[in-house]
């Protein structure tokens, strides 16, 4: 009876031991799946870095809701075309392939803030809008759209009040 029991406990060590390697425990949230934008671990947390870069945590407004991450990309699943993701999916593996190629030789993650500072400062140049200044591009305009529509600067800097704004009863004429 103790070896069935022995033998039970060996499969379940074992078989947990050989599912170990395929969990990730780096991410510490799950990864939010939308239905027109494939994303897997690494190009989520390539958009994580690039937003990071982008506007550091400190500046950006708390929402309590929607994360700029979450902004950014349920903009791009519900509001894009096909043909506008597919450039974007484009644009990112280039993104990841130029910084890759530069003189840094590593992936925009693994840069330090200054070298992420530098690829962003210096861009892709060419004639016309290549695909990794494409991605950047689109990134930091819907960035800067979640940062001017949040609730904090709304009321802090253009002063805004909700309507019907205040009421003042009683005044003298």
């Amino acid at each position: 009876m103790k070896r069935r029991q022995a033998i039970r406990q060996i499969v379940v060590v074992s078989s947990g031991l050989a599912l170990l390697p395929s969990c990730d425990f780096q991410s510490g949230a799950a990864l939010k799946s939308y239905q027109h934008l494939p994303l897997n671990k690494s190009q989520y947390r390539l958009i994580e870095a690039l937003q990071a870069a982008i506007f550091p945590a400190e500046k950006m407004p708390v929402s309590d809701t929607e994360t700029p991450m979450d902004y950014m990309l349920t903009r791009i699943n519900d509001c894009f075309s096909m043909e506008d993701i597919e450039k974007y999916l484009t644009g990112m593996e280039s993104f990841q392939q130029s910084v890759k190629s530069s003189r840094f030789k590593n992936t925009f993650e693994k840069l330090s803030r200054e070298e992420q500072q530098q690829i962003l400062d210096e861009g892709f140049p060419s004639k016309e809008k290549s695909p990794p200044q494409e991605f950047l591009d689109t990134n930091k305009r819907l960035l800067v759209e979640y940062f001017t529509r949040s609730e904090d600067y709304q009321v802090n800097h253009f002063g805004y009040e909700f309507i019907p704004s205040r009421y003042s009863g009683c005044v003298n004429l």
